[in-house]
């Protein structure tokens, strides 16, 4: 299993549908009210596809997830307030989709360590809570409440009924054990070990970050992960 950063428009759209359709029939099922304006918004993210192979297609897309920090675009809603944050400091986690069973643990699991990467002091989710809540996985992670819940204006259930999110963010201790569980996810230990598979078929120099997230002090990544099977 690959997870790929996605950097073309084409691949970007093929996210946005694929998400849609996630939206539409997995789980209780919503829609997004204004897609296009989804669509734009991730211009201004970082896009992340989830392959069963390494030379899958776009096309063949399985799960995908998208973030941003707040200098690169805006929070999604105006609570809470966070102000008292640099916002290059701050990383919101965006849309989680999934349409194969355990992809979507996948990216639970690799979000962290690029929270990690990226050197983040807080990460800010917007999970449903209302008609059902979502944010039992989260709370599980050490995320906390930020505010009270807030109307979401960007989506509806399939019947046109009205979605609330919770605001949820992690800080401080918490967040530093949320990065170390990401990347003892990566590492699977082996005898004892920790052990990471790299594609020697690859080339051996580092990528730099590309897109929104880009920093002068940001360390270099590649823009593959390749998921070891377990």
């Amino acid at each position: 299993m690959e997870i790929r950063q996605l950097t073309t428009d084409h691949e970007r759209r093929i996210f946005a549908n694929r998400a849609t359709e996630a939206r539409a029939t997995r789980g209780f099922g919503f829609r997004y009210i204004k897609l296009s304006h989804f669509e734009k918004s991730l211009r201004f993210q970082t896009v992340y596809g989830i392959f069963e192979t390494a030379h899958a297609l776009a096309d063949d897309m399985v799960a995908g997830f998208a973030m941003h920090d707040l200098a690169s675009l805006p929070q999604s809603f105006s609570k809470p307030d966070l102000s008292h944050l640099p916002p290059s400091s701050v990383v919101e986690g965006g849309v989680l989709w999934s349409l194969s069973r355990g992809a979507a643990g996948v990216a639970r699991q690799i979000a962290p360590v690029i929270v990690g990467i990226l050197q983040a002091k807080a990460v800010l989710l917007y999970p449903l809570c209302k008609p059902v809540d979502l944010t039992s996985p989260h709370r599980e992670l050490g995320f906390v409440n930020a505010c009270e819940p807030i109307p979401n204006g960007l989506a509806q259930t399939l019947q046109g009924e009205p979605l609330w999110v919770q605001p949820v963010i992690l800080e401080g201790e918490k967040l530093q054990a949320y990065v170390r569980w990401g990347f003892d996810c990566l590492f699977r230990n082996q005898d004892g070990r920790q052990v990471f598979n790299l594609d020697s078929r690859r080339p051996g120099r580092p990528i730099p970050i590309s897109g929104p997230l880009q920093r002068d002090h940001a360390p270099l990544r590649t823009d593959r992960i390749s998921i070891p099977a377990v």
